[in-house]
C-alpha cells in the first residue's frame, strides 16, 4: 500500500509523469508535482490535493530545495519517481554538443541529483523506493543520445540498489514501450515516421505488428507499473527493471541513405 506516503514524481505536470501521479494519488499517497513548468505542476497538484513545486533538475541547488521543501511540508520522502526527460530526434552526424549535453544534464545527470537528495533521506528513515523511468527502446535511430542517457540511468540504478539496500530501501526501473497517439506523444511519433520515410498510416501499422501484444502502451500501463514497484508488496525487489512494453524489440526499420554528391 502507498496510503499517506510521500511520493515525488518529477516532470510529472503532463504525460507519463502526470499519470503516474494520478495512479499513486488514486493509491493514496501524497504527491508532489516537481516540475520545470510550474504553472503546469500547479495545475496538476490543484487536481491531485497535491503539492507542485518548480524544479529544474539539471540544477543541483533547485533540486534540493525542492526536496527539503517536500520534506518540510510533509515530513517524509518515501517515494521518488524520476521521469523527466527530453528527446531530441537526430542521426548521430547530426547531433550537435548542446544537444547531447541538454539530453545528458536532463536525463541522467537530473536522476543523480535527485537520487542523492532524496536518498540522504530515505537512509535516516530506514525506508523508501526510488524508481527511474528508462526506455526498453534500444535500436532506434535517431534516438542515440537519449538511449544514452537512459542506459546511463539503468547502470546508475543497479549500483544505487545495492548501495541502499543495507536501508531497507529498493531502486527499481521502469522501461515504457511505444506510448500511444493522443497522450502527448503525437508530435514525437509523427516526426519520427517522417524521419523514416513513412506516411502515419505505414508507421503505425508498423510499430503494432513489431510489439506482439498488438497495442500502443498506455499512461495507466505504465502508472500501473510504478504503482506496483511504491508498493509493499514489491517489498523485496529491488535493482531491477519492468519492461512495459508488450514484448517489443525493436522497430527493423533503418533510416534513408543519403547520397553523397
Amino acid at each position: 500500500m502507498t496510503n499517506n506516503k510521500v511520493a515525488i514524481i518529477t516532470g510529472s505536470a503532463s504525460g507519463i509523469g502526470r499519470a503516474i501521479a494520478t495512479r499513486l494519488h488514486h493509491d493514496g499517497a501524497k504527491v508532489v508535482i516537481a516540475d520545470i513548468n510550474l504553472a503546469a505542476a500547479q495545475k496538476t497538484a490543484n487536481e491531485l490535493n497535491g503539492l507542485a513545486l518548480e524544479t529544474d533538475v539539471t540544477n543541483s541547488e533547485s533540486v534540493e530545495n525542492m526536496i527539503a521543501a517536500a520534506k518540510e511540508e510533509y515530513g517524509s520522502i518515501d517515494i521518488l519517481v524520476n521521469n523527466a526527460g527530453i528527446h531530441i530526434q537526430k542521426l548521430v552526424v547530426d547531433l550537435t554538443d548542446e544537444d547531447w549535453d541538454a539530453i545528458q544534464n536532463t536525463n541522467s545527470r537530473g536522476v543523480f541529483y535527485t537520487s542523492r537528495a532524496a536518498a540522504k533521506i530515505m537512509m535516516r528513515q530506514d525506508s523508501g523506493r526510488i524508481i527511474n523511468i528508462i526506455t526498453r527502446l534500444g535500436g532506434n535511430p535517431f534516438s542515440s543520445a537519449y538511449m544514452a542517457s537512459k542506459s546511463a540511468i539503468w547502470g546508475f540504478t543497479q549500483c544505487l540498489a545495492l548501495e541502499l539496500a543495507p536501508y531497507n530501501v529498493t531502486v527499481n526501473a521502469v522501461a515504457p514501450g511505444h506510448i500511444g497517439p493522443g497522450t502527448g506523444m503525437t508530435k514525437w511519433f509523427e516526426a519520427k515516421a517522417e524521419a523514416l520515410g513513412q506516411d502515419w498510416q505505414t508507421f503505425e501499422k508498423n510499430v503494432l505488428s513489431s510489439i506482439p501484444l498488438g497495442r500502443w502502451c498506455s499512461l495507466e500501463d505504465v502508472g500501473a507499473a510504478v504503482s506496483f514497484l511504491a508498493s509493499d508488496e514489491a517489498s523485496f525487489i529491488t535493482s531491477e527493471t519492468i519492461n512495459v512494453t508488450g514484448g517489443w524489440s525493436s522497430y527493423g526499420a533503418t533510416p534513408k541513405k543519403e547520397v553523397f554528391e
